[in-house]
């Protein structure tokens, strides 16, 4: 017998995100984030952090303000349920996220995301809109 066999698995989960201007776009990229890993009903804005990212360009940027908002769940457990964006300008992002640390007692827990993936990762604007497409490694 073989060592190993493959099995079919799907490791990814996406999302599409559009909105009027940049700020409203990270803020819904973030707050899309945090719905994939707890329902966002059962999370309360008790607490609020700080979060910047920096990054050249808007894709950069994006990706680098998704992995920080990532690496405040896993490393703190900090769940968001608003991401309201402080200042946007170019190479970087600042925002006050409200939520809470993770409480599964509470808190009806999706899926853990390991990473966000630089795979499709894309931003642009189409009819005066901003978009972005973004696969998350589950």
């Amino acid at each position: 017998m073989p060592a190993f066999r493959e099995i079919d698995h799907t490791a990814d989960l996406g999302i599409e995100v559009s909105a009027a201007d940049l700020p409203s776009l990270f803020s819904s990229a973030g707050e899309a984030l945090f719905t994939l890993i707890a329902d966002p009903g059962s999370i309360e804005g008790r607490d609020q952090i700080a979060v910047s990212a920096v990054g050249e360009g808007p894709e950069e940027l994006l990706h680098a303000w998704l992995c920080e908002l990532l690496a405040q769940f896993n490393l703190k457990g900090f769940i968001g349920k608003r991401c309201d964006i402080t200042t946007i300008a170019p190479g970087r992002v600042e925002a006050e996220i409200k939520g809470e640390a993770l409480d599964l007692k509470r808190h009806r827990f999706h899926t853990e995301i390991k990473g966000v993936t630089y795979h499709g990762f894309r931003v642009w604007q189409e009819d005066n809109r901003w978009r972005a497409r973004v696969i998350f490694d589950v």
